[in-house]
């Protein structure tokens, strides 16, 4: 399969596997790479530099197929801040392909280009798509409404936002929010995108480490289990309806500052909730399309189904013409 994605990453197909904090780990991220998509592993779900190093060369040792590394950016975050050392890593490991999301990836350019990388830049709304191009991004991703994580505050879905960014931008574009197999893909690409990004979906990829409480809640749960926290800072996040998210919004009701808030949003606090397998007892970032998703698979067959969908897609709509 031949977009301008695959051409850009050097993948065989245009699937990008989400950066899931804590969960977006080598093994889940190999199986994606190794399945012909491009497996992804997260900054934020380490530490320190040398544990971030490590699944790095981890990662390199289970595929020998393109990967890629995320980068969240705080308003404050700096080069020559907490960051420098993981940017450090990346150049050392020759990480070629890298995510960037939240705040503009400018004041990192000059390092990321000056290796040699290819970046992409998640957006939560398609006016940020013409910036990211002109700060020298390679390509942009955007979340529609529906998408897991933070899908930005201006409650614009995917079947919107996604033609809108081929429209502000001449990059290739990447579409996340709504997208789980080969119906989705093909929707996608038909409206004008490059290629697809799936978070919810490898949520449930055997080769991803959760618990079986969280496993069995996912699959019974609908497209109406998720909920929104974090508007009371304009940082929304969409989680599933767990009692942590729902005590969340509580509290977001009496208008507490960050400081007060950020107690019960930390990441820590997921983290606890996966180690624990306890999964009501924090937010959990999650999709609305987790009502399509009815089991567990490992994650070379998950995009095995998904192309073998969008095949069967495109002659069901060649045989309308």
């Amino acid at each position: 399969m031949k977009t301008r994605i695959t051409e850009l990453f050097g993948i065989e197909y245009p699937i990008i596997q989400g950066a899931m904090q804590w969960l977006s780990k080598p093994k889940l991220a190999a199986a994606v790479s190794n399945a012909g998509g491009l497996g992804t592993i997260n900054m934020t779900t380490y530490e320190t530099p040398d544990a971030f190093q490590a699944d790095i060369q981890l990662l390199k040792s289970l595929t020998d197929k393109p990967f890629c590394v995320n980068l969240s950016l705080l308003p404050d975050t700096k080069p020559d801040g907490p960051i420098k050392g993981f940017l450090q890593a990346i150049v050392e490991e020759k990480v070629r392909i890298i995510e960037t999301a939240g705040s503009s990836p400018k004041p990192f350019m000059d390092t990321l280009k000056g290796a040699g990388c290819v970046v992409m830049h998640k957006i939560p709304d398609s006016r940020f798509a013409h910036t990211a191009q002109a700060v020298g991004c390679d390509a942009v991703c955007i979340v529609g409404y529906e998408g897991g994580g933070h899908p930005g505050m201006a409650g614009v879905g995917s079947i919107v936002q996604w033609p809108l960014t081929t429209e502000r931008c001449t990059i290739p574009v990447v579409g996340a929010g709504g997208v789980c197999d080969g119906r989705s893909m093909y929707a996608a690409l038909a409206i004008g995108l490059d290629g697809v990004m799936v978070g919810t979906r490898f949520l449930m990829a055997q080769e991803t480490e959760i618990g079986p409480h969280l496993r069995q809640l996912v699959l019974d749960s609908k497209e109406t289990d998720t909920v929104l926290t974090q508007q009371s800072i304009r940082n929304a996040l969409r989680s599933l309806r767990t009692q942590g998210a729902l005590d969340i919004i509580e509290f977001e009701k009496s208008g507490p500052s960050f400081d007060e808030l950020y107690p019960m949003i930390r990441g820590t606090v997921t983290r606890a909730a996966f180690e624990q397998d306890d999964p009501q007892a924090a937010q959990i970032a999650m999709g609305q399309v987790l009502g399509r998703i009815h089991d567990v698979k490992p994650a070379g067959e998950i995009i095995r189904e998904m192309m073998a969908e969008f095949h069967q897609m495109h002659q069901r709509v060649s045989a309308m013409l």
